[in-house]
């Protein structure tokens, strides 16, 4: 019987001591549950209490900012390409400079110059300061393409797009100037078959035949493949005038030395061939001069048959046929010098450019090319 009386008091604390645990953990609760609202109150107060140089603000944007960047300039003049040029690059400017919408216009009109300068000059007079500037970059766009852009220019353009060709082989002005008149005349290649089409037909035969038989499927397909096949024409010597190739095979030389091709060396061997001619006949005619003054020394002086002839002291001219012939160059040597813009072709002989029907310039007395005997810095007059 003691023994359970032990056990019954040990089980009745137990119970009296998980009550009062959680008579304490209630009233605990409710004491936090009142405190939670107040903590709140006290985090918001201290944190609404904090002073301006604690909070960081991002800078204002300014004109400099945008300045920084290196706009670029718009003077009113060059077209609608280069206004459509403008146009594109001011927009990277703004983009780049993070200039707000509100403040583009003024940006924008910042770097107008000359006839632009004085057009939003007469734009803001008539709008008025605020207005003016407070106009989007959109409708500034609008207003510019109604002032630098009138149709009669447009219809240039149009005409410039229909007849555009390919100049020999510079490809890549013509592709940068077909990107600009397809933004401007947007109908001629609505479509990106008429777009290729058109392409094809400015490219020269030898590059657009190749172009159309790859039958590309878009027109930066089109592009890189004429540059590809462009840069192969141009590197093997098709546009040039004067090819190293062909001018090597037009030199013959035959089995006397001579070269027997070039209008320049008949007309120098012409010359040479006049010239042996004048001195023949003046030899002649010296000779016979002789003759007569001799038959007159021998009718007034009977010994004169018996003295000997003196042989003429007369100095001769050279002759042409004397001068020795330099030997015909064998192939065409690039010389170092600037190229020439001319109109006359080069000769396959002396290698400088002169009309067909000339002879060539050559110098009897240093035997070289390029100049006259009496223009030589090494002739007996110097």
């Amino acid at each position: 019987m003691p023994s359970n009386n032990s056990t019954s008091r040990r089980t009745a604390r137990r119970r009296a001591t998980r009550s009062a645990d959680k008579r304490i953990a209630s009233l605990v609760t409710r004491e936090v549950v009142k405190l939670i609202p107040q903590i709140v109150a006290q985090v918001h107060s201290l944190s609404n209490s904090r002073t301006p140089e604690d909070v960081k603000t991002e800078p204002a944007f300014l004109y400099k900012h945008f300045k920084a960047c290196d706009p670029m300039p718009f003077t009113g003049e060059g077209g609608v390409s280069q206004l459509l040029q403008w146009f594109d690059a001011i927009e990277v400017t703004l983009r780049q400079s993070g200039c707000p919408e509100d403040f583009q216009t003024t940006c924008a009109t910042g770097v107008f110059q000359s006839r632009a300068l004085d057009w939003w000059a007469a734009e803001r007079n008539k709008r008025g300061m605020v207005a003016a500037y407070a106009l989007s970059w959109t409708e500034l766009k609008k207003l510019m393409k109604e002032e630098y852009y009138p149709p009669h220019e447009l219809q240039k353009l149009e005409g410039e797009f229909w007849q555009i060709k390919q100049d020999k082989g510079d490809n890549a002005s013509y592709t940068a100037r077909f990107k600009q008149l397809s933004v401007i005349c947007p109908s001629q290649v609505d479509a990106p078959k008429k777009a290729i089409a058109k392409y094809i037909r400015g490219l020269p035969e030898c590059v657009g035949d190749f172009v159309e038989a790859a039958k590309p499927a878009s027109i930066e397909e089109a592009y890189q493949l004429a540059t590809e096949v462009n840069d192969k024409r141009v590197l093997s010597g098709f546009f040039s005038a004067n090819p190293v190739t062909q001018a090597r095979q037009a030199i013959i030389i035959d089995s006397s030395g001579e070269s027997t091709n070039g209008s320049s060396n008949d007309s120098h061997e012409n010359f040479s061939r006049d010239s042996s001619d004048g001195s023949s006949g003046n030899s002649s005619k010296d000779s016979s001069d002789d003759a007569s003054s001799g038959s007159l020394d021998e009718a007034s002086d009977d010994t004169a048959s018996s003295r000997q002839t003196q042989p003429n002291r007369k100095r001769k001219e050279p002759s042409v046929e004397e001068i020795p012939k330099p030997e015909p160059l064998r192939s065409v040597p690039v010389p170092a010098k600037r190229a020439y813009n001319g109109s006359h072709p080069q000769c396959l002989r002396c290698t400088y450019h002169h009309p067909t029907g000339a002879g060539c310039r050559y110098c009897a007395y240093c035997n070289k090319y390029g100049h006259l005997t009496w223009n030589c810095h090494f002739g007996p007059q110097h």
